[in-house]
């Protein structure tokens, strides 16, 4: 009888604890998925909780605009731009693959009542080292994840962190979905400046990228998780943009290096034919796929030597700021001044594009000086 009282002693201990946990983090709400603000002070999102936050987030808003793309895409696009239907929401997610990309579309249309989709694409969303960054990715929609977070060590350490005033100005994103500029900015002067951090990242972005439409660790086709996504939004009347971010011109030049130019321009025409292909099944015009990762003085603009200058448009040579990205929304939307900066591409201009595209990187580019410089920096590494 004694070992009796004593297991529902301790059940009942543990179920009291566990309420606890739960009852703390749902008052504190440390990643700020709820709007309750019981406890009124900078909450913190984790980048290792992010996939599961913007999910929760994206549960709770219900948005009828949303951002899709990889950790480019959360740095430049700003959701409150008039370009989204609200209320938006910025769902891209660091190292996102397509695949990630995919199931969060679905999520997200599960909501029900999505209408305007933004699709930042990358090279490296279809030939990423992993499928899901998160092994327990597809799990994060269930309601075991979705509220399991409530009682958990991290969500709970994460609390007393707040409560104690504890690293309470490391905030990665804002209440939108976007990453922080002020983050960003402390990273950036942490790793030494723009030309520091360019040269160490380009030494290594694509020296484990995939040279065809495949996931590096599984080995399945990424290709098809794109065309999915297409007829998701075809099937779901979405207004979907497709945009190749404006990135620095030095980071296709890392990607020549590791990976080669042309597939890089390959990539771009098979998007556009795939996109064609797929609305003449569904009898619609093809979605919009403009193409802003172009040779152009806004991509091109000058990397300052000395570590404490800023550059106005870039962070680094894949990620851009959101004064760039704001400057694409405008002419999305065509109330941009810079009337020359991006091009829409269709099936009957993409070859022409292509070809004018590779005449202006020698102009704008010293293909070999880079060449040169980025095979010291990688030499230099391995020492």
């Amino acid at each position: 009888m004694k070992a009796k009282k004593w297991v529902l002693v301790f059940f009942l201990f543990s179920f009291s604890i566990l309420l606890l946990i739960g009852g703390i983090n749902y008052i504190v709400d440390p990643y700020s998925t709820r709007n309750t603000d019981l406890v009124n002070t900078k909450k913190v999102q984790a980048y290792q909780n992010e996939r599961l936050i913007k999910i929760i987030k994206v549960g709770q808003i219900k948005p009828r605009s949303i951002i899709l793309g990889t950790s480019r895409a959360e740095f430049g696009y700003d959701p409150g731009h008039d370009y989204f239907v609200k209320p938006s929401y910025n769902m891209a997610i660091g190292g996102g693959s397509m695949y990630e990309i995919e199931h969060n579309l679905v999520w997200a249309i599960e909501q029900g009542r999505l209408e305007q989709v933004l699709l930042v694409i990358d090279y490296a969303m279809l030939t990423a080292m992993k499928q899901k960054l998160v092994p327990e990715f597809d799990q994060l929609f269930t309601f075991q994840y979705i509220y399991g977070y409530l009682f958990s060590y991290s969500t709970l350490k994460r609390s007393i962190e707040i409560l104690l005033g504890i690293d309470i100005d490391s905030s990665m994103y804002c209440e939108d979905g976007q990453m922080d500029d002020r983050f960003n900015q402390k990273l950036l002067t942490e790793r030494g400046g723009h030309l520091a951090v360019m040269n160490k990242d380009e030494s290594i972005y694509y020296q484990h990228t995939s040279k065809n439409y495949t996931y590096i660790d599984t080995g399945k086709n990424s290709f098809s998780d794109f065309e999915k996504f297409i007829n998701l939004c075809y099937e779901n009347n979405i207004k979907l943009d497709i945009v190749f971010g404006p990135s620095h011109i030095r980071q296709w030049e890392a990607l020549d290096y590791y990976v080669g130019y042309d597939r890089w321009l390959q990539w771009k025409k098979d998007i556009v034919r795939s996109v064609n292909t797929i609305s003449k099944r569904y009898h619609q015009p093809p979605y919009r796929v403009i193409d802003f990762s172009v040779y152009h003085p806004l991509t091109a603009e000058e990397v300052p030597s000395d570590p404490t200058k800023n550059m106005k448009y870039h962070w680094e040579g894949s990620h851009y700021k959101k004064a760039l990205g704001l400057i694409v929304l405008d002419r999305l939307t065509g109330t941009s001044p810079y009337k020359d900066f991006g091009v829409a591409l269709t099936i009957n201009n993409i070859d022409q594009h292509l070809r004018e595209q590779a005449i202006k990187r020698l102009q704008y580019i010293d293909t070999e000086v880079y060449r040169r410089n980025l095979k010291r920096i990688i030499e230099s590494n391995k020492k």
